[in-house]
């Protein structure tokens, strides 16, 4: 009997499902479970195994075992796997031919057709390195369809899904998030509005979350640790298997017990559900957001949805069904086996003989498809072109309406047969095909790249390799799998920085000034920015002007000069200097104010001397400092959170945040990070802090509440400065060596353009009315103008030699740019 296979190739797990006349159901793929691992184990030999063969060996080798590649598609650094560099097609590509290999073998014969699934965020770029997977697998080219486009035809294949309706799909799997809305109208499905995802969020992170939290509980033993002894890599292993099986008994029980076996010492770890659920809240925010956007993008509000259909192994999660329905006011539907959800509408696709889904993605029609084994070019020619494959039909595919949103013959039910007799099937069956009756399998025929299935596959070549020898496990990776930084929350108290002393905060003899209630924040009414700034002249001011802020009624700015050891005070009525700050400590390097502008905060670093290293606090009505706080190794730039309440002060050769509480003025946290923190934003609503990581080109996304770590965003190269729009809706990065600006979008932890602009972007603010934004070009002499609407520059206006920083008046009339090589401060008309 001929058969379509649905392939959900996931970034933890593998899933695969046979359509036949009879009906759907699932292919046994691992030892134990319907499933396999993710994972591909490499010999010395250079064969590979995969599946549950490859994770047993992960416990004892784990230098030589990759897994969570997926989410490494489009990186262009390579895996090592015993120190050898292999693309990440060529691993997927391994899992695939496994798949296939033991389908075939329990089957008897080839699929007529295979539908290979992938995440609805991914790009052209990352969809045509996905067509390369087959290849690698010595496979004819399979129908390509995105993830959530598979659940929802399964999902109307069992018959919940009524004309008319309309579903929104929230798909968390292992390593990705998926957004989709999905409408069934006069039988047929279509995908309204644009699908959106969080690239690199999904259970991996959470088990991260309980790996971390049992190194915090243990006091950091785990960090500790000796990487380069083997059997502290076996118990790591063990215990990275153990969170996992933790994080799924909490979906069940309302606490667990982690057990830890260390060399030379055993200890449990107690974790509650409640525990857990805070871990991992912000994150599944984040989700919910995405989906929301995707929700509006189709035109529709939460009422217009029947339900909301949760897909995925880590829509398990009973925290996740709660938060969705809260926001959205509608039920959640959760199939009995959400893990399997996506393979079974795969192999539903597969085996229909009329189109599959189709809509808009990414703000384009998406790809043209087919169920005959080939994909087609969507409209805009993005995709490889029809190959002949198993029952290909030849010809083309037809083309999505503009909209997307034109009505497409949804499977049907029960599914048609490849031959389309379509006899009846009567209910789907149960998950499980191995071991429910009926004849063995027959020795299938030879498939080109597939050997016959033996008890455990023998290891196959994943291409030419020389020198191979085992090495020991690479510390970098363990340092960073044990918490370079948290990923997630670790629960009530519990945060990622460093523990300070109360008594850090010293005041030079003096006590703590009183702390009043703070006054009411100076309002200056903002003017409408223009497109085209002119140079109003330029301010001159002592030696090496680094950075400069305007107090928050808009009467002066304070200028750092490193030169000459102090601030410069311009009178902004006038453009005249009225005064110097002299600063004994050392050159001042950054300044900001509080929002009710009664203190200043100002970074002391000695480039010479190498200290001190301090943050001193200022009375902006004396003048005077106040107090001093001991800081690391060269504080960079200052930011004042919106409360008022919180100072956050990269500091650069130290690799940590350090933030300052200003009521008692004293580090009340220590956020370690990437190399080399640069400068920080805060969310309008103060409850995230994004700092610019110049040396790891990384933007770090900070809880301000706990200091855990939610995101680390890939950006350009060297980010220097960071700034955030006034109306929270996107992010600025200034990226030095790349000559450009990165615009992030702060909901989904997505870079969403890039724009370029002049030699070395040192430093980048918003209007604020937030329509243009203003970039200091430290290696043109220039500031950029860009239109936030349309991410174009509007205008390049010369300022002085070597511009360092550009700040803006509360009232947006004037912008002024600090020159360091010229020991002048350049003011710009930019309002009307």
């Amino acid at each position: 009997m001929t058969y379509s296979l649905g392939v959900d190739l996931g970034t933890t797990f593998v899933a695969a499902a046979v359509a036949r006349s009879t009906g759907v159901e699932m292919c046994t793929l691992g030892d134990r479970t319907v499933v396999m691992p993710a994972v591909v184990y490499v010999r010395d030999d250079g064969g590979v195994l995969t599946g549950d063969a490859a994770n047993r060996r992960a416990v004892s080798h784990p230098d030589m075992v990759g897994r969570e590649f997926k989410r490494r598609l489009g990186d262009p650094t390579p895996i090592m796997l015993s120190s050898v560099p292999y693309p990440v097609t060529t691993l997927l590509g391994a899992l695939l031919r496994d798949v296939v290999h033991k389908v075939v073998a329990i089957e008897g014969e080839p699929p007529e057709r295979i539908v290979l699934t992938h995440p609805a965020n991914w790009g052209p770029f990352r969809r045509e390195l996905f067509d390369e997977v087959p290849l690698a697998a010595e496979l004819p080219p399979p129908h390509m369809v995105t993830e959530p486009e598979a659940a929802a035809a399964y999902y109307a294949l069992s018959g919940r899904l009524d004309d008319g309706e309309t579903v929104a799909v929230y798909d968390l799997g292992g390593g990705t998030f998926d957004a989709t809305v999905v409408r069934k109208q006069d039988g047929a499905l279509g995908i309204l509005g644009t699908p959106e995802g969080v690239e690199r969020l999904g259970g991996v992170d959470f088990d991260e979350a309980i790996l971390s939290y049992v190194n915090y509980t243990a006091g950091g033993a785990l960090s500790e640790l000796d990487m380069g002894d083997e059997q502290t890599a076996v118990a790591l292993a063990r215990l990275r298997q153990d969170c996992v099986l933790a994080k799924e008994a909490l979906s069940l029980d309302t606490e667990t017990v982690i057990p830890v076996f260390l060399p030379g010492r055993h200890f449990d770890v107690r974790l509650t559900r409640a525990g857990f659920e805070e871990m991992v809240r912000a994150p599944i925010e984040s989700t919910i957001g995405a989906l929301a956007r995707t929700v509006q993008s189709a035109g529709l509000a939460p009422t217009d949805l029947s339900s909301v259909l949760l897909v995925g192994g880590s829509s398990r999660i009973p925290l996740i069904a709660e938060m969705v329905s809260k926001e959205f006011g509608r039920p959640t539907v959760e199939d009995a086996h959400p893990k399997y959800a996506v393979a079974l509408g795969a192999a539903s696709i597969a085996a229909a003989s009329m189109p599959a889904l189709q809509g808009a993605q990414g703000g384009h029609a998406a790809p043209a498809m087919r169920v005959d084994g080939v994909r087609a070019a969507p409209p805009d020619g993005d995709g490889a072109p029809a190959r002949p494959g198993w029952g290909a039909a030849g010809g083309s595919a037809p083309r999505p309406p503009a909209n997307g949103a034109g009505p497409i013959p949804a499977p049907a039910s029960p599914p048609v047969s490849p031959d389309g007799t379509g006899h009846g099937a009567g209910p789907v069956p149960g998950p499980a095909r191995a071991g429910s009756g009926g004849p063995p399998p027959r020795d299938p025929p030879e498939m080109p790249g597939f050997p016959r299935s033996e008890p455990e596959p023998p290891a196959q070549p994943l291409g030419k390799r020389t020198g191979i020898r085992r090495v020991p496990l690479v510390a970098a990776a363990i340092v960073a799998v044990l918490g370079i930084a948290l990923v997630f929350l670790l629960g009530p108290g519990r945060t990622t920085e460093t523990p300070v002393p109360t008594d850090q905060a010293q005041h030079a003899g003096h006590a703590p000034p009183a702390v009043s209630p703070p006054a009411a924040t100076p309002t200056v009414a903002p003017v409408a920015s223009v497109a085209q700034p002119t140079a109003a002249g330029a301010i001159r001011v002592a030696t090496g002007p680094q950075a400069g802020a305007v107090t928050p009624d808009g009467a002066f700015a304070w200028v750092t000069s490193t030169g000459k050891k102090v601030i410069p005070v311009i009178d902004l009525a006038t453009n005249n200097v009225v005064t110097e700050i002299p600063i004994a400590e050392g050159p001042p390097v950054y300044v900001a104010f509080t929002a009710d502008g009664r203190r200043a905060y100002v970074s002391v670093h000695d480039e010479a001397n190498r200290s001190p290293n301090s943050v001193l606090v200022l009375d902006t009505q004396t003048r005077a400092v106040i107090a001093r706080i001991p800081s690391e190794s060269y504080p960079f730039t200052i930011t004042v959170s919106p409360d008022g309440r919180q100072v956050y002060v990269p500091n650069h050769d130290a690799d940590l945040v350090s933030v300052i509480d200003t009521a008692t003025n004293e580090v009340v946290r220590k956020i370690r990070v990437k190399p080399n923190p640069h400068d920080a934003a805060f969310s309008v609503d103060g409850r995230r802090a994004y700092v610019a990581n110049h040396a790891s080109n990384l933007v770090t996304v900070l809880n301000t509440k706990n200091g855990a770590i939610l995101a680390e965003i890939p950006v350009g190269r060297s980010p220097h400065s960071i700034s955030m729009s006034p109306d929270g809706s996107r992010i600025y990065v200034a990226q030095y060596d790349a000559d450009s600006v990165a615009v992030i979008d702060p909901a989904a932890y997505t870079v969403t353009a890039t724009i370029p602009v002049q030699r070395e972007p040192q430093s980048v603010a918003f209007a604020p009315d937030g329509k243009h934004a203003y970039i200091a070009n430290s290696g043109s002499n220039t500031v950029s103008v860009i239109d936030t609407a349309t991410n174009q520059v509007t205008a390049t206006v010369g300022v002085g030699q070597t511009p360092t920083d550009v700040f803006v008046a509360p009232d947006g009339r004037h912008t002024y740019v600090t020159n360091i090589s010229s020991n002048e401060v350049t003011v710009l008309n930019t309002g009307a």
